[in-house]
């Protein structure tokens, strides 16, 4: 079945050719889009950009492969077929920490459910390699954290969680999920419980899904795993969780609902059960209507005939289309959620508990003298709100990387490695607190400019250069570095993301001057070769990864300026 051409209308070619690619095997009606969309002018950085922002980078490489690989530039060809092979290499990690855990678990009898990850990718794709993913998810009953979180921990991991929360029980502060690294292969793991997955409006019931467990053989291995009509309903919370934003989340449910026979009934029971009806109805409507999947008329029609699901179904289309406002505030948010339960009183009820019910990021984000832990309440919605705004106003959306900051020695390494020097004007994108810039003024005596999206990190940045005294060489903006003027800086430097750098890399190429050093932690710009790597770990145990590119003359910065794709008999330009 073809894609409904109204999620068509209005979109970039690059987006329209990463919708036509998005699934394991496209109609023949997809795939001739593809070839057409190929013999046109693309913007090369911006389709791998979108792939690896929406994890369909392996699809998209395949299905290029399959449709005209002469029409692709070789270098982003390359990247792609990179990006495809270090998805299939941590699959396969992580595939290997799956079947250990599941052995120790097993041995011990604590019973530890997987989804997603290795188990979705065999359910869904038939192949451990195709999906990406960068995690391994379980489910447990709450009261076993206490146990799981010693099992993981003899088995090299560590708990990314205080005591208080491993011991919440039944009451008392839980996470929103309890998360889990294992320095020795960079592996995570996310535990989820009945008090975790707050997004369900009734907690799960642990009874009736042990009932309807099924097994599934993955390298020899039998584990058992949610039932097919489970794991439909839970994908469909976790995307309608995230607005749906990742395009990679419909794909698995069109995939899984292609891939497997759906007890069609039980499903809508299970949804029902759980109160989440509307969130099913809309996660499947997604997979009919974007990805062409197939569904029994009867549940296609109950889709349809739901108003609150054309709604939210037309938001996420907008939300695809760059036509909705970039970071929706709370009360858009709020609308959404409401307007996704199946009933408006229990709706509403759940609405409430989602916003008072504090997480670790609240109990992070101020810190309450243990008698006064109850307040944490009030400081959530506080934080959501100083976080998101109200939505009245349209404000940038921090789509080019999480905070997370850089260890000073990491950040002293950097430097170096930039060769920076006196003269030098350097640019921190998306400087988060403002390590990066307090430090190269107050080490090397250079003007510096932090550049971050978010006015609470401009403030701890502002904060912090007046600490050490640097107030007259540095300055932070609060604007998004996919638009700031950069070209006064001669070293920038980045801890972003691979899809966040492929957004900035024209940019970073053409705004600033021969001999000016981009140097970036942990990812690269694809497209682009270094001039230099450097892989280390650090003597607290932290692994980092820098490249260091040079500006040389225009002529000279892209091996794909001037490649020549095919286009209607004629040559064009590259539009990258």
């Amino acid at each position: 079945m073809s894609v409904n051409p109204k999620w068509r209308e209005g979109l970039s070619p690059e987006l329209e050719l990463i919708l036509c690619a998005a699934r394991k095997r496209p109609d023949e009606t997809a795939a001739e889009r593809i070839r057409a969309l190929l013999r046109g002018r693309l913007n090369w950085s911006g389709v791998v950009a979108a792939a690896f922002q929406h994890h369909v980078a392996p699809f998209l490489y395949e299905n290029l492969s399959l449709a005209g690989e002469e029409l692709v530039p070789p270098i982003w060809l390359e990247s792609l077929r990179e990006r495809a092979r270090e998805a299939s290499g941590l699959a396969l990690l992580l595939l290997s920490e799956l079947l250990r855990i599941h052995k120790i678990f097993e041995r011990e009898q604590c019973l530890l459910i997987p989804y997603k990850g290795p188990i979705l990718s065999w359910l869904a794709y038939q192949n451990l390699t195709q999906r990406t993913f960068i995690d391994l998810d379980f489910v447990l009953e709450q009261e076993h954290i206490p146990r799981a979180t010693a099992l993981l921990e003899s088995a090299g991991f560590r708990a990314e969680f205080g005591l208080q929360e491993r011991q919440a029980g039944r009451s008392g502060p839980a996470p929103g999920q309890y998360g889990f690294f294992r320095e020795a292969t960079r592996a995570q793991i996310e535990l989820h419980t009945e008090r975790t997955l707050r997004y369900f409006p009734t907690p799960l019931d642990f009874d009736e899904i042990r009932r309807r467990l099924i097994t599934v053989e993955i390298a020899g291995r039998k584990m058992r795993t949610f039932s097919i009509e489970d794991t439909l309903v839970m994908l469909c919370v976790h995307g309608t969780k995230h607005f749906w934003d990742r395009l990679a989340w419909i794909a698995d449910v069109a995939e899984l609902i292609t891939a497997q026979p759906v007890d069609w009934a039980l499903a809508m029971q299970i949804a029902a059960e759980m109160k989440s009806t509307r969130v099913l109805l809309l996660g499947l409507y997604l997979a009919h209507d974007l990805l062409g999947a197939s569904l029994p008329q009867s549940v296609l029609e109950k889709a349809q005939r739901d108003s609150s699901v054309r709604w939210l179904a037309n938001k996420v289309r907008e939300q695809f289309q760059g036509n909705s406002d970039a970071s929706p505030g709370v009360l858009p948010r709020a609308v959404f959620r409401l307007r996704s339960r199946d009933r408006i009183g229990p709706g509403m009820q759940h609405l409430v508990r989602l916003a008072m019910s504090p997480t670790e990021r609240d109990r992070e984000s101020v810190r309450l003298p243990r008698a006064l832990a109850p307040l944490y309440v009030l400081v959530r919605p506080w934080r959501l709100l100083r976080e998101y705004g109200w939505g009245l106003r349209r404000r940038l959306k921090p789509d080019l990387a999480i905070y997370d900051p850089t260890p000073q020695e990491v950040v002293d390494h950097m430097l170096q490695f930039a060769g920076v020097q006196p003269g030098d004007v350097l640019y921190d994108l998306g400087c988060g607190d403002g390590r990066i810039v307090v430090t190269a003024a107050e080490r090397y005596g250079i003007c510096a400019v932090g550049v971050d999206i978010n006015p609470e990190r401009i403030a701890e940045a502002q904060a912090n250069a007046r600490r050490h005294g640097v107030e007259s060489l540095v300055r932070f903006l609060q604007q998004d570095a996919k638009s700031v003027d950069i070209s006064e800086a001669t070293v920038v430097t980045m801890y972003l993301s691979a899809d966040a750098n492929l957004k900035l890399r024209e940019r970073l190429r053409s705004e600033l001057q021969p001999g000016a050093r981009i140097v970036s932690r942990n990812f690269r710009i694809y497209g682009w070769p270094p001039e230099q790597f450097e892989e280390d770990v650090f003597p607290n145990g932290i692994r980092t990864s820098l490249y260091l590119w040079r500006i040389k003359e225009p002529s000279t910065n892209d091996a794909t300026r001037g490649y020549a794709v095919r286009s209607a008999g004629n040559l064009q330009k590259d539009g990258s």
